[in-house]
C-alpha cells in the first residue's frame, strides 16, 4: 500500500538491562522486541538448574556421531547455534528467537537508524515468512506489500521453511538492487509477483500538521527513547497555533519501548488512570498508571487511527486512550500482539542473544488482545486501490482477460479517477473504454490495453494521489469528520 511519503519509522535501542528488572518494550528491525528494567524482579536472575547429566550425555553422543560418522565437513559452532535455534523454535512462539553472534551484530547495525532493504517487519508462522508491517515510505509499501502477506520466494529462491534470519539476509541487499518477491495474499487465487528496488531506509518517528479547522494530526510511527519528547514538542507547536481536536495516527506502527508508550499516553490520560496491565508467569498482575497526567489540564477531543499493522506498543496506546481518555478509535482491527519479550544479550557469553516472551500485557480493563486485536469504534476499510500492487510488465492486459491482475488494474483505475464498470477481475468493454479515456488524457497510445508505459503511468498517478491527496485516504477522512463533529459539539 502507499501512504504519504514523509512519515517513516524510527528506531532507537535502550542498551542497559538493570540487575533487577522491569518490562520495557522495544523494537528491533525487522522484528518486534521488548526490553526490561527494574519493575519485575527475578526475570533476569541466573537460570536455575540446567541440563541433567543424562541430557548432557545425549547431546554429546549426538555431537560425537556427527563428528565421526557424518560424511561432509561440519562446523562445531554452527552445530551449537543450531542446537539453541532448535530449542527456542520448539517453544512454538514466533516472537521468541535466538540470534547467533553474527546475527546479533547485524541486528545492532540495523539499530543505528539507517539500513538498506525493502522496509518490512517479518515473522515466521508454520514455516512461512509473514509480513507484519511495512515501513511508511519504503519500497515495500510503495510496491503494495501488505501485513499478513506470505513471502514465498525472493529472486527465485524459496523462503518456505527457511529460518527468519536467513530469509532476512536474502531479502536485504545493497541500494539499487532488485528483490523480486512471490507473495501469497488472502483473497487471491494465484501468487503475486512484486519487484522492489532496495533503498536506504532513513527513519523518522513523529510528525504533525494542523488544519485551518483546528484539527491536528499526529503521526507516531515508532515508540523509542525520544518519541515522548517529540510528541510533547509537536503538541506544543500545534497548541500554539490553535489546536482544537487531535487525530493520532498509529497505523502500521509496529510498537516499541513500553516506557516510551507510557510516557506518550501520560500526556493524554489523567494522572492515576490506568494505561496498561501486566500478567507474569506466576499469575501476578501489575498496573502502570499515568504518573503525571495530561499537562496543564488541557484536553482535546481525541481520535486514534488504527489498522491491522498497528501492533504491540501501538495497541497499548490505542487501548489506553480509548479506555482511559475517551478517545474514539477509527479504522480496522489491530494486529493483536499482547506479549512482552525480553532480550538476553550477555547470558550466553559469546555475543549471541536470546529473545524470550516473558509476560502478557493487558488493556486497562484487563482484556488480553493477543491474536484478537483491538476493534475500532468506527470501522472504516480503505478502498481497493489503497492496497494495489504493481502491474505486470511481462504481459499486456487486454479485453476479455480475467484474473487477479485485472482486478488489481480495476482498483488502480478507480484510484486515478477512471473507475471501470466492475472490480471482479474481468476485462470488460467498459473497462477498456475507461482505460482508453485515461490513455487519451495522459497522451499515451490509445489502445485500451495495458502495456509497460500505461502501467507505469497508472502507478505513478496512483502513488501521487495516495501520497499527496488526503481525500483518497478514507480512514483519515472518517477520523477528520469525527474530530470536526467533536469540535462542533463543544461549541
Amino acid at each position: 500500500m502507499w501512504f504519504r511519503g514523509r512519515t517513516v519509522l524510527a528506531i532507537t535501542l535502550l542498551t542497559t538491562i538493570a540487575a533487577s528488572i522491569a518490562t520495557y518494550a522495544f523494537i528491533e528491525l525487522p522484528d518486534w522486541d521488548f526490553k526490561s528494567s527494574n519493575r519485575q524482579e527475578g526475570v533476569n536472575s541466573p537460570i536455575a538448574g540446567g541440563l541433567r547429566q543424562d541430557e548432557i550425555d545425549k547431546v554429546n553422543k549426538a555431537l560425537n556421531l556427527i563428528e565421526h560418522r557424518f560424511i561432509f565437513k561440519m562446523d562445531r559452532k554452527e552445530l551449537l547455534d543450531g542446537l539453541i535455534h532448535g530449542m527456542v523454535e520448539s517453544l512454538h512462539d514466533p516472537f521468541s528467537v535466538y540470534k547467533s553472534r553474527e546475527e546479533s551484530e547485524q541486528f545492532n547495525e540495523a539499530l543505528q537508524g539507517v539500513f538498506m532493504g525493502i522496509g518490512v517487519t517479518l515473522r515466521t508462522d508454520n514455516g512461512m515468512i509473514v509480513v507484519e508491517t511495512t515501513i511508511r515510505g519504503s519500497p515495500a509499501e510503495k510496491a503494495g506489500l501488505q501485513p499478513m502477506d506470505i513471502l514465498l520466494s525472493v529472486n527465485g529462491e524459496s523462503l518456505e521453511n527457511v529460518a527468519l534470519s536467513e530469509a532476512k539476509n536474502k531479502i536485504r541487499g545493497p541500494k539499487g538492487t532488485k528483490a523480486k518477491l512471490k507473495v501469497r495474499r488472502e483473497g487471491t487465487t494465484t501468487p503475486l509477483d512484486l519487484e522492489l528496488v532496495r533503498d536506504r531506509i532513513d527513519l523518522q518517528i513523529v510528525n504533525s500538521e494542523l488544519g485551518s479547522d483546528g484539527v491536528g494530526r499526529l503521526w507516531i510511527n515508532q515508540f523509542n527513547g525520544d518519541t515522548a519528547t517529540q510528541v510533547q514538542n509537536e503538541l506544543k507547536l500545534m497548541e500554539s497555533k490553535g489546536l482544537k481536536a487531535l487525530v493520532i495516527d498509529v497505523r502500521n506502527n509496529p510498537g516499541g519501548l513500553l516506557e516510551s508508550v507510557i510516557d506518550v499516553a501520560d500526556q493524554f490520560v489523567e494522572k492515576g488512570q490506568s494505561i496498561v496491565q501486566y500478567e507474569y508467569k506466576d499469575g501476578k498482575h501489575k498496573v502502570d498508571y499515568a504518573p503525571n497526567g495530561a499537562k496543564n489540564g488541557k484536553k482535546w477531543p481525541l481520535v486514534v487511527l488504527i489498522n491491522k499493522g498497528s501492533a504491540s506498543a501501538a495497541e497499548i496506546l490505542a487501548g489506553a486512550l480509548q479506555q482511559s481518555a475517551n478517545a474514539l478509535l477509527v479504522g480496522e482491527t489491530t494486529y493483536g500482539k499482547g506479549t512482552v519479550q525480553m532480550l538476553f544479550r550477555d547470558e550466553l557469553g559469546d555475543g549471541s542473544m536470546v529473545k524470550l516472551t516473558v509476560n502478557k500485557w493487558l488493556l486497562p480493563d484487563g482484556t488480553w488482545i493477543h491474536e484478537k486485536g483491538i476493534n475500532p469504534d468506527i470501522t472504516v476499510s480503505q478502498p481497493g486501490y489503497f492496497f494495489s500492487s504493481k502491474l505486470p510488465r511481462d504481459i499486456v492486459l487486454k479485453f476479455d482477460m480475467t484474473g487477479d491482475a485485472i482486478r488489481n488494474l480495476q482498483n488502480i483505475m478507480e484510484g486515478v479517477g477512471f473507475p471501470a464498470d466492475r472490480k471482479d477481475g474481468y476485462f470488460s468493454q467498459a473497462t477498456k473504454a475507461a482505460l482508453e479515456a485515461f490513455q487519451k488524457r495522459e497522451k499515451l497510445v490509445v489502445s485500451g490495453e495495458v502495456d509497460g508505459s500505461t502501467a507505469q503511468r497508472l502507478e505513478e498517478l496512483l502513488n501521487k494521489n495516495l501520497h499527496d491527496n488526503p481525500e483518497f485516504d478514507k480512514q483519515w477522512q472518517a477520523a477528520l469528520a469525527k474530530a470536526r463533529d467533536m469540535i462542533a459539539a463543544l461549541s
